[in-house]
């Protein structure tokens, strides 16, 4: 008499959600960008900036951003609320920015040396600071009540002022960003080894099989080793 077996099923089960990786170099071009951003945000720092370079008012007097945009929790002198609010949203799209070019990079060039990160990262702060410029300019463009010319020049100015900005003050970010490089490896996806694999696994070479009703163990379906007469998949009581 014969009795059919069937194959051992494991359950079905779903891998878990993994959280998305952030880059080290990406982190750190964004942080690098909102420390800049608390530092001008501090009346003392902001204060002592502008009494030892005194020049650097000149293109704010012309109408041109100040600097890199500064995040602050209160308004700054006789600005208001909403004047606020529009700085920190530029702090915003300066780091914003500044991450998207990092990631760009790493994607393209993922294995790029420390001169090239160093570039990237450079970049990145030059960009959010164009980019933050653009807004900032169109900012000070509503506030002067200025015509179609004026929106498009104060835009423009904002941009060139805000990428030199960005530029003077974006050797930290790419100090940061190519801080990490050779130090962290990129990881390769783990390949089943046929010798490692868990008893009663249908891929384990040497697995006997699972027990049959009478306790006895006979070898495998699939098992070339099986004797002959015996039909896979059955068992002889």
């Amino acid at each position: 008499m014969r009795l059919p077996v069937r194959p051992l099923v494991r359950p079905f089960s779903r891998p878990r959600p993994r959280a998305p990786r952030t880059d080290p170099a990406v982190a750190a071009v964004a942080g690098v960008g909102l420390l800049l951003a608390l530092l001008l945000g501090l009346t003392p720092a902001l204060t002592a900036f502008t009494a030892h370079l005194g020049a650097a008012l000149v293109p704010s007097a012309l109408g041109a951003p100040f600097a890199l945009p500064a995040l602050r929790a209160v308004p700054l002198g006789g600005t208001g609320v909403a004047q606020l609010l529009c700085e920190d949203f530029a702090v915003a799209v300066l780091v914003a920015v500044a991450v998207l070019r990092m990631r760009r990079h790493l994607r393209l060039r993922p294995g790029a040396g420390r001169p090239r990160r160093f570039l990237a990262g450079w970049s990145a702060l030059v960009a959010g600071g164009a980019a933050s410029g653009v807004w900032r300019g169109l900012v000070t463009a509503r506030l002067v009540e200025a015509g179609p010319a004026g929106w498009l020049l104060h835009a423009a100015a904002g941009a060139v002022f805000g990428a030199v900005w960005g530029a003077a003050a974006g050797w930290p970010a790419g100090i940061a960003a190519s801080a990490g490089v050779g130090k962290i490896s990129p990881r390769t996806p783990r390949t089943p080894n046929p010798s490692r694999a868990a008893p009663g696994d249908p891929q384990s070479p040497g697995d006997p099989g699972p027990a049959h009703c009478d306790g006895s163990r006979r070898p495998h379906p699939h098992d070339p080793t099986a004797p002959n007469g015996e039909a896979p998949g059955e068992t002889r009581s």
